[in-house]
Formats: C-alpha cells, sequence, structure tokens
C-alpha cells in the first residue's frame, strides 16, 4: 500500500510536550504524517502491526462485532503477544482491514479499533469537553475518575484497554515508543486516549483518517526504563462527543533512542541533564568506559584528566585508560538544542597504587614467587597449571615459566623465569614431602621424616613467614599458638627440603 508522506521538520506540523508529572517521561513528540518517523529499527513489540490474528476484520457495530475482548458478548478471537482487557459485555473493540472501509490502514493489511461507544471525559454531562487543555501533544484537565463511561456494559471510568509486557529492557536506558494513531472516517472532531509506557496514563488526541486521503498522527514517547521490563498500555474510553472518533491505531514500535531517525532531535528545547555511570575503581595500566545517562541532549564532551584519551565527543566513551595510581575528576557537557549542562564528578576514577612487584627464584626443582600477595596462580610455557596456585611450585618438567599474583585490590603482576632445566638441579636439593600427624592439628603436630630434621619453617597461605626453628633431631611442632587455618611446613635436612601442608584446626579435637 502507498504510504503518505511529510518530509521531517519542514512539511509535516511537528510539535512536542515535556511530562513533569511522569517523572521518567522524557517528552511526547507528534507529527501529522501516516510514514514512520524510524527506520530499519530493531522493533521490541511483538506484532506490533496486528497481522497475527485469528480476528475477522469487523465495522465495529455495538452486538455484532467480533471481538478481541474477554469482557465483551462479541470476544471470538485473539491478538496475539496483545491483551485485552477492561471494556464490558457490549464493547465492540475488533480489527479494522481494508475491507471494512472505515478507516486508513498505515501499515499492512490490520489495525486496531479501540471501540467503545460514547464517555464523558470531563463531568456527568454528555458532550460537555470543557475541561480538556491541548499541551503541545498531550492534554490534561479531566477531573478524576474522568473519563468515565456512564455504562458499565461499557467498562465506566476503566475503560477498554490493550496491552504488552516487554522483556529484556536494560535500566536507565533511553527508549522510544512510536505509533500511528488514526480514527474513524466522518468523525470530524478530535478524540481523546491514553497510552502508558509504565508511569501512568497520559492523555492524547486523535482525528479521523478517511480511506485514501487521511493524515494521521505519529506519536513520540521517550522514556526511561526503570526495570527490565515496561507494559505498553493503551486506553480508550469511547466517543467524547457525538462527531468525536475513536481511535484507530496501528503500527506500534518500541526502540532505543540510538535508532531514533537523526533528523529528529530528542525532546527539541527541553533542558539538558547530563549524567553518567561507570567503573570507577581500576587497577594502574587499566582502562574503563562510560554510560551516558543524559536526557534531552544532542551532543556531548567529556574530559579525563590524567587519562588518555583525554578528551571524547562520543556518546558512550570506551577505553578510558589510566596508567598512574591516584584519583581523578570526570566531566561531561551535556549539549541540548539551546542550552548545555555540566557535570564534573571529582575524585570520581580512583586507581589502585601499583601491586609490589614480582619475582622468581629456583631452588632446585621448586620454584618460589614473592610473598605477600592474596592469590597465584603459575604457567608452564603460557599454558595455565591447574591448581598451581601456591607461592611456590614444584616444578616435574623443564621450560619456562610465569607466575601472575594478584593483590587484595584484585590488581595483578606477573614475574617469569625461562629455560628452568631440573636435568642439572641439585640432587641434594629435590623437593620432597614429610609425613605430619595428626592433620588437622591443635597442639602438637609430629613430623615423621627418616632423616634427622634441622631447620623447620612454616608459612600461612599467603606466603608470610609465621615462625622458623633450627636444631637437631627436630620431629614435633608446638601449634597451639597458630590461628586456625591453614598452613605450609617445610624442613630440611642436609641440604634436602620437605615440604607439606597441615590444617591448624579450630577445635580442642586431636593433639
Amino acid at each position: 500500500m502507498k504510504k503518505l508522506f511529510r518530509f521531517l521538520l519542514s512539511i509535516c506540523i511537528f510539535q512536542f510536550a515535556i511530562l513533569r508529572g511522569h517523572a521518567q517521561v522524557i517528552c511526547i513528540m507528534c507529527f501529522d504524517q501516516n510514514d514512520s518517523i524510524s527506520t530499519g529499527v530493531n522493533n521490541l513489540i511483538m506484532n506490533g502491526g496486528f497481522e497475527n490474528t485469528n480476528c475477522i476484520a469487523s465495522t465495529g457495530v455495538i452486538g455484532s462485532a467480533t471481538s478481541f475482548c474477554p469482557n465483551s458478548t462479541g470476544y471470538s478471537c485473539d491478538l496475539t503477544n496483545w491483551t485485552c482487557s477492561g471494556g464490558g459485555t457490549s464493547t465492540y473493540s475488533c480489527i479494522y482491514d481494508l475491507v471494512t472501509n472505515k478507516s486508513m490502514i498505515e501499515e499492512g493489511m490490520n489495525a486496531v479499533y479501540m471501540g467503545n461507544y460514547y464517555c464523558n471525559p470531563c463531568s456527568n454531562t454528555s458532550g460537555d469537553t470543557s475541561c480538556l487543555i491541548t499541551d503541545g501533544c498531550t492534554v490534561s484537565g479531566p477531573p478524576v475518575g474522568f473519563p468515565n463511561n456512564p455504562d458499565p456494559a461499557f467498562g465506566g471510568s476503566v475503560g477498554v484497554s490493550i496491552e504488552q509486557t516487554v522483556n529484556g529492557l536494560i535500566p536507565l536506558t533511553t527508549y522510544v515508543l512510536e505509533f500511528w494513531a488514526g480514527g474513524e472516517q466522518y468523525m470530524t472532531d478530535l478524540g481523546l486516549f491514553a497510552v502508558d509506557v509504565g508511569f501512568g496514563d497520559t492523555m492524547l488526541r486523535v482525528r479521523d483518517t478517511p480511506v485514501g486521503t487521511g493524515i494521521g498522527i505519529r506519536y513520540l514517547v521517550l522514556f526511561r526504563a526503570t526495570s527490565t521490563s515496561h507494559t505498553i498500555k493503551f486506553t480508550n474510553w469511547g466517543h467524547i462527543c457525538s462527531n468525536c472518533t475513536e481511535l484507530v491505531l496501528d503500527d506500534v514500535r518500541l526502540y532505543t533512542l540510538a535508532e531514533l531517525n537523526p533528523s529528529i532531535p530528542p525532546c527539541p528545547n527541553s533542558t539538558p541533564v547530563a549524567l553518567f555511570t561507570g567503573p570507577n575503581h581500576i587497577c594502574p595500566g587499566t582502562c574503563t568506559s562510560f554510560t551516558n545517562l543524559s536526557t534531552s541532549s544532542l551532543n556531548f564532551l567529556w574530559s579525563f584528566p590524567g587519562a588518555n584519551p583525554s578528551v571524547s565527543t562520543d556518546v558512550n566513551p570506551t577505553n578510558i585508560c589510566y596508567n598512574s595510581p591516584g584519583t581523578y575528576p570526570v566531566t561531561l557537557i551535556a549539549t541540548g538544542v539551546t542550552t548545555s549542562d555540566t557535570l564534573t564528578l571529582n575524585n570520581y576514577v580512583t586507581v589502585y597504587p601499583y601491586p609490589a612487584p614480582q619475582g622468581i627464584s629456583q631452588n632446585g626443582d621448586t620454584l618460589f614467587a614473592n610473598t605477600g600477595a592474596v592469590s597465584y596462580q603459575w604457567y608452564h610455557n603460557g599454558i595455565l597449571i591447574p591448581g598451581a596456585t601456591d607461592y611456590f611450585y614444584v616444578a616435574d618438567v623443564s621450560g619456562d615459566f610465569n607466575v601472575v599474583a594478584t593483590d587484595a585490590n584484585g590488581c595483578e603482576v606477573e614475574a617469569a623465569i625461562f629455560d628452568v632445566d631440573l636435568s642439572v638441579a641439585e640432587s641434594g636439593s629435590v623437593s620432597m614431602k614429610i609425613d605430619l600427624y595428626p592433620n588437622p592439628v591443635n597442639h602438637q603436630l609430629s613430623l615423621i621424616c627418616k632423616q634427622q630434621l634441622t631447620e623447620i619453617t612454616v608459612y600461612d597461605l599467603l606466603g608470610e613467614n609465621v615462625f622458623h626453628i633450627n636444631g637437631l633431631n627436630l620431629n614435633t611442632l608446638d601449634c597451639s599458638s597458630l590461628s586456625p587455618g591453614i598452613y605450609w611446613i617445610e624442613a630440611k635436612s642436609s641440604g634436602q627440603v620437605f615440604r607439606n601442608k597441615f590444617v591448624k584446626s579450630a577445635t580442642a579435637s586431636g593433639q
């Protein structure tokens, strides 16, 4: 079907409204045109053109409409992915198509007609529209309890609604709800309906769209998601006057602000607000990225003192790298159509101190890293060694070894040793194990070894020397002063080194 089109911002009539009563709705824009505003978007609404349905199109006559609303006696079909709520036994919301000849069909073959008879928007006086105040694209003024359909067979003050819950949204991200609104032909006075993206109803206008010549209204609702799921809901209460049209809805789409037609300034003339977030505690020599949460803004200028790069005009800057420890400010200037907003967060980025330097020493077949790190991981010829997570590693093959040590801030430092050759290691310094009993131990630990032990050193899991003793024929160890935990024991005898692990018990069981 050929679509009617008016060039954006030139021939088309364009309006907008900033909604101060809905904190997360940024603004609503409306265009007198049929054609879509943005093309090639990833539409998060399912079945937004209402083509997927088992409903037979109807002209929307009370008592004979084939309705998709369960509360209606005419209910006999469904709109896939959409739910109809409210209304009453006489509600005649139905599908319009090209054959019914009741309205323009903007996209595809079908549109939804929200038929619901007559309602009162301002008072119990039929046809009273005196309270309605149009401000740009939106309408305000109906008192509490209105609009109201005086006939409960049409849903009363609830009206009739269709809705769809969209999942997978990213909180704090700005989304655009775009849809086409038309009305029954020859009902030439403006109608009234509401849209809700999760923050309450916003009243909007709709006009008649005669077949072949009608020009509907394209609405853009810009809002910031507050959760991963939002319900998109459209409500109609009925004709607000004897010649006022009701809503014909088509081509409902939801997409991110980044996909909005670049010819459309987001919320023109609204006040920009600069806001951002990002990982801000990092290790020296690493990079971070920033997420822009600004609203009503067209251009951005970032300043990152102490970083490389130090400035950016990207919407969401990435690979901002800091080499030196310290604290650094970040500044964002968000510019709208006529004004700008500046946000400076002092000391926002913390770059941790350099981790303690690392090195590897060799004693026979055993490799030692510098102690004091929180964790260690050893590699052989560039390949991770499973389970090799102590400050030392007993090698069983020759080759190149490296260790990655991580400090309390999560910062890593690496050391390497090359061409380790076990074939030339002194046989007298080969690391061997020693038997320990009991294990776990509470007081006295027995060291079972055929050789006479002359030197004993105990290390905690951080590699810190807990205590060291020298003597002759050392075969017991008093562990009563140790805190509960896991320890390494290193015993020496005539140039030989014996190592094993033991557990200091937290209870009085054992010796």
